[in-house]
């Protein structure tokens, strides 16, 4: 990637040249001339996304700093596609500051304790990559990928903590158009979570003696600093559901399982050790990703290997004396988290801007450039 460091002359009669200054990150890459190995979907290829990126002080080259602006670029070249935009954004919503969080996790209100500066929140409208010869530079084509602060922002990194720069995004419109490249550059590096396991055991029951069971399904990651939701099916046409989520598939509070559940001839099948609630739509089911439905895991190693056991339960009137049906079950076995090798990490929800829950962690850097004052 070519380097982009615009020289701003003075018309001062004395002459003097002034040079903007820079953080361009992450600095243990050669990000400030060429481009990046890697790249992600998230934001601009999104109809709403929240991204929570984070670096080190040695990949930010320095502990503090002013900032004024930040521009990313494109992964690239490729032949342009798709509509030429410019694509709008409804709402875009900039933060800078710091965390002394020690890994962040899916949580992102937890990977903030202090409050970062807003720096930006307004419409916006970008260009997408226009297909030419060459990588585009920091905020190419036309300026587009350049956020220019509503105030200039203080940030000093602690000790063993992160530069976070958090990104909302809502009603992004370049899924009407159909596809065109607005894919961001940035690095991976080894380390972060490693994926566990989630399978199925048990029977579950259905809200007649002639429908389908209800059904579990998971998805996500699971891991320490992940995490992962629940879903199902066949639980009842707009349904209070139950998420259980248990230690232990063999004794609960309520003595040992699989036990009946009182007045049916359905299965607990976990123990009840932490309850969600959540209501099934029009066709008895419960969508993927839902936020009130995600096991959220600390993202600490001494969680590696934890067992957990999930179940749904719906009260369905009319299913039995005590109007409740029961799903089958999951068993899941987290996963592992080791400190990634860069100081580089990524939380993201590529759904919702407002999200409290990310959908995807990742020892991931974009390649960033900050404006200092």
């Amino acid at each position: 990637m070519r380097p982009y460091q615009l020289l701003i002359p003075t018309l001062a009669l004395s002459g003097i040249v002034t040079a903007q200054t820079y953080v361009i990150l992450p600095a243990s890459t050669n990000v400030a001339v060429a481009e990046l190995p890697d790249y992600n979907l998230r934001p601009f290829m999104q109809t709403n996304s929240r991204v929570q990126m984070f670096f080190s002080a040695t990949e930010a080259g320095q502990s503090s700093f002013t900032a004024t602006a930040l521009s990313l670029r494109y992964d690239g070249p490729i032949p342009q596609v798709g509509a030429s935009g410019p694509f709008t954004i409804q709402r875009l919503q900039l933060s800078i500051g710091s965390s002394t969080v020690g890994l962040p996790s899916a949580t992102f209100a937890s990977n903030i304790p202090q409050a970062l500066t807003p720096v930006f929140d307004a419409p916006y409208s970008y260009l997408p990559d226009p297909g030419t010869s060459s990588p585009q530079g920091f905020g190419d084509p036309n300026d587009t990928l350049t956020i220019h602060f509503t105030t200039p922002a203080l940030v000093t990194i602690p000790t063993n903590g992160w530069l976070v720069i958090d990104l909302q995004m809502t009603g992004n419109n370049i899924a009407s158009f159909g596809f065109s490249h607005a894919i961001l550059d940035g690095v991976r590096t080894i380390g972060g979570t490693t994926n566990g396991t989630s399978t199925s055991f048990g029977t579950g029951c259905g809200t007649t003696s002639t429908a389908p069971a209800a059904l579990i399904s998971t998805s996500g990651s699971y891991a320490p600093g992940a995490a992962h939701f629940l879903a199902g099916q066949n639980l009842g046409a707009s349904a209070l559901v139950i998420g259980l989520v248990g230690l232990s598939n063999t004794m609960s509070n309520l003595g040992p399982l699989p036990a009946l559940l009182p007045g049916t001839s359905c299965q607990l099948l976990a123990s009840p050790d932490l309850l969600m609630f959540l209501q099934s739509n029009s066709s008895g089911a419960i969508a993927a990703n839902q936020q009130s439905m995600a096991i959220a895991v600390p993202a600490s190693p001494a969680f590696s290997g934890l067992q957990l056991f999930e179940q749904l339960i719906a009260f369905a009137p009319g299913a039995n004396a005590f109007d409740m049906i029961s799903s089958d079950a999951r068993a899941v076995v987290l996963g592992t988290i080791v400190a990634p090798l860069l100081g580089i990490y990524t939380v993201s929800n590529g759904a919702l801007a407002d999200a409290t829950i990310a959908d995807k962690v990742d020892p991931f850097g974009y390649a960033v450039r900050l404006q200092l004052q």
